[in-house]
């Protein structure tokens, strides 16, 4: 029996940087006790996921994953006090997640490979009963999610590439310092 192959046309390699997409499907997982939600977006393949893993505070309560979905500008289920503060139930469910826009960061693994960033930030700004993401709070959850990958990087032996002005001290001369 002979297998088809297709020529590559360099899958796997998507532009770094800022996406807004669109959840087609959300499961969830676990592997070794560690919980974890796996994200599909419309228009992009299958093998290509956002995998978002639990993480706990130091007080036992999950913020990793339910960032990800108070992010997503969830159905607010219920509205609620609890003890004096206001507080709300959210539809978390992967069916609940699906049609959900986010924005994800696409960067390069040392591999050459694309990796999506598993700390994500709301599509646009809105309101509900718990949050007000504005322009302002999308810039700094970016500029954190940034940072989260840069470390990671750097903890990996990943080395980021620099330019240096080599013009830096001129002052209009002819002689470059």
């Amino acid at each position: 029996m002979a297998i088809t192959v297709t020529k590559s046309t360099g899958g796997g390699t998507y532009g770094e940087g800022w996406k807004t997409v669109t959840i087609s499907s959300a499961t969830r997982g676990d592997y070794n006790s560690s919980k974890y939600v796996d994200l599909f977006f419309e228009g992009y393949p299958e093998t290509l996921k956002c995998r978002v893993w639990e993480a706990r505070s130091g007080e036992g309560e999950e913020f990793q994953i339910a960032n990800m979905v108070r992010y997503s500008n969830p159905t607010v289920l219920d509205e609620m006090d609890k003890d004096g503060t206001t507080a709300a139930s959210l539809d978390d469910s992967p069916a609940g997640l699906k049609g959900k826009s986010l924005q994800v960061f696409f960067y390069k693994k040392a591999n050459g490979y694309s990796e999506i960033s598993p700390k994500v930030v709301p599509a646009s700004p809105f309101t509900n009963i718990v949050d007000d993401i504005t322009e302002d709070r999308i810039t700094q959850l970016k500029a954190s999610a940034e940072a989260y990958i840069k470390r990671g990087q750097e903890a990996n032996g990943v080395i980021e590439e620099t330019t240096t002005d080599t013009t830096e001290g001129d002052k209009g001369g002819d002689t470059p310092w």
